[in-house]
């Protein structure tokens, strides 16, 4: 058993446990491995920054497909905004959408990542979170510069037996993204809004160690690729890549 009180990259998600909860290295292993995978089936799928809304069904069904089962009607504020930082809106809005304990763990989370990210790190992560958008003016020039993106951006938090608590940010906006834009004031697109999204789930382990190697397989090169500790410590060491051993 082991408390990991460490954030991880996971594609598009930045994930930790809830402080406190004690997990196994398999429960961690197969809870970062059916995320990954659900998220990057996603993108195959729907691989333009037009498709957010189809993508993220897509997880869904993916997630539903791995024994992971809903526990709530999803909490979806979809509202107009002007500015935002992400950082203030995951504190609200994890505050207002979920116990507690959990708006706790994202909060603490949120604490976490003020540390310096390794470049390696913050490069997967902006890579999966920060989608341009060619629009046709930009499309008709021989060196094309988007103006504009699209950003899904994923906050998660992993409970005791297998509960799984995540908060996804979605919008557009004409700002240049900084390569850490957490705290940055971002102007977004009025039109399309501010889309927060909360689930809670529960993973049916029985029902997923059916599915375990299979999915472990197809991981096998990606996830080193994709699975990456956030930052390293003070003395420059970074914690492991998630492993057998755990996070």
């Amino acid at each position: 058993m082991e408390e990991s009180n460490k954030v991880y990259v996971n594609a598009g998600i930045l994930a930790m446990c809830l402080p406190g909860t004690v997990l196994t290295a398999q429960q961690q292993e197969d809870v970062m491995n059916s995320l990954l995978f659900a998220e990057l089936s996603a993108r195959v799928k729907h691989p333009l920054a037009q498709h957010n809304t189809e993508r993220e069904q897509a997880v869904q069904r993916m997630l539903d497909n791995l024994c992971w089962i809903r526990l709530n009607q999803p909490g979806v504020v979809s509202k107009s905004s002007r500015t935002l930082t992400v950082v203030d809106v995951v504190t609200a809005k994890s505050l207002s959408m979920f116990p507690s304990r959990v708006s706790s763990g994202f909060i603490e989370l949120l604490k976490k990542l003020k540390f310096l990210p390794s470049q390696k790190a913050l490069d997967v992560w902006h890579e999966k979170t920060v989608s341009p958008v060619h629009s046709d003016h930009t499309a008709s020039t021989d060196c094309p510069v988007p103006d504009e993106f699209n950003v899904c951006v994923k906050f998660a938090i992993l409970d005791a037996e297998g509960v799984l608590h995540t908060l996804m940010l979605a919008f557009t906006t004409h700002t240049k993204l900084l390569s850490n834009y957490l705290s940055q004031t971002i102007k977004i697109e009025e039109s399309a809004g501010l889309h927060v999204q909360a689930y809670t789930y529960e993973l049916n382990a029985q029902c997923f160690s059916r599915l375990r190697e299979s999915v472990a397989e197809k991981l096998k090169i990606k996830k080193n690729q994709y699975v990456l500790p956030w930052a390293c410590s003070a003395d420059g060491k970074c914690p492991p890549v998630l492993t057998q051993q755990g996070l």
